[in-house]
């Protein structure tokens, strides 16, 4: 009941001046469902329409299609213009995009509102916390740290079908945390598996997800630093030098999809100390076009590939890098996503 009434209040506080709002609960069945709550709407012209709302304790991205197969049964049983709406105490990003894809509205109590109504036209977007505020149980949560980032690569990096076991030692991935991992990625309906083992990987889905927890930046340890001869330069010496590095971001971009020129040149090493000396690079916090990233795990380094005589990080990586990188990097990532779409059997084995 408290999930209803807050479910009342925030549609009532979100309509727009002049609208009404009038909530009762449902009578209509479809076998032995019920809508939780009935919602009609009127706009100041007298056009009404009806929210059909089914509140849901939790509702994980793997059961979207159960639940959006029985939300459209007793919707239609409660009225034939009926709009589907999806409500509970906290749907996560995952829960909410699929519902989205779906045309099913939602609510939750930390003000995730999202309701589209064609006639009378209302749009109703807001939104509200992305993580839990009251996680229920140990289950795995987050994607963040080092043996999360090196069970993502290898699992979007390696082509299913595959088992736990199998893919630990393919990878050198730890099988308890790829376990775990992948446990997560089952109830966001990013794998599938089959008797334990993966048969499905939405990789894009993956990378999004990871996304999420993950910033290039904030995750590892940044050194600002100035190319004083710029980065061609800098590029030059990458090329001709000896000692590990990777590169990301805008400057590996470039040789995926070559757009725009990189301002900013990202470079995961081992030293940062070391890098600036071996480079000829100058430490700086002001006016900076070098980023050295000293990585949260040498997973970066695994898989990296030459181009134009760059060694850069393998796609993953680089996806994930930019879409949570500065300035224009996230859409750069977007277009990493499609290169990788048009070309996965060069990069996934």
């Amino acid at each position: 009941m408290q999930v209803e009434r807050q479910v009342e209040r925030f549609l009532a506080e979100r309509i727009p001046f002049g609208w009404s709002l009038q909530a009762r609960r449902a009578e209509a069945l479809s076998g032995r469902h019920r809508t939780d709550l009935l919602a009609e709407i009127a706009s100041p012209t007298g056009e009404t329409a009806v929210l059909a709302v089914e509140i849901k304790r939790t509702l994980e991205p793997r059961d979207i299609l159960h639940a959006v197969e029985q939300l459209s049964a007793v919707a239609a049983s409660a009225s034939p213009r009926a709009v589907p709406v999806v409500a509970a105490a906290y749907l996560s990003p995952r829960t909410r995009a699929l519902l989205r894809d779906h045309g099913v509205g939602y609510v939750d109590t930390t003000g995730n509102v999202r309701i589209e109504v064609s006639t009378p036209g209302l749009f109703i977007a807001t939104d509200g916390a992305d993580r839990d505020p009251w996680p229920r149980d140990h289950k795995l949560r987050s994607l963040r740290g080092r043996g999360a980032a090196r069970a993502m690569r290898a699992i979007v990096d390696t082509s299913p079908p595959y088992g736990v076991r199998e893919l630990a030692q393919s990878t050198g991935a730890s099988a308890p945390t790829l376990s775990r991992v992948l446990d997560l990625l089952e109830r966001e309906a990013i794998v599938t598996r089959v008797r334990g083992a993966v048969s499905t990987v939405d990789w894009q889905g993956a990378v999004r997800r990871w996304a999420e927890d993950y910033d290039q930046t904030e995750s590892n340890t940044p050194t600002t630093a100035l190319a004083p001869r710029g980065l061609p330069a800098l590029e030059r010496k990458l090329r001709a030098t000896k000692f590990a590095y990777a590169a990301t971001g805008a400057l590996a971009a470039q040789r995926f999809d070559p757009i725009a020129p990189a301002r900013l040149a990202g470079l995961y090493v081992t030293d940062a100390i070391r890098a600036i000396d071996r480079l000829d690079l100058r430490e700086t916090d002001a006016g900076a076009n070098v980023v050295l990233l000293e990585p949260l795990d040498l997973v970066v380094f695994d898989r990296t590939v030459e181009r134009d005589g760059l060694r850069c990080v393998a796609p993953t990586q680089l996806a994930v890098d930019l879409l949570t990188g500065p300035g224009r990097e996230p859409s750069q990532g977007e277009q990493m996503l499609k290169w990788m779409e048009k070309n996965e059997h060069v990069w996934r084995t």
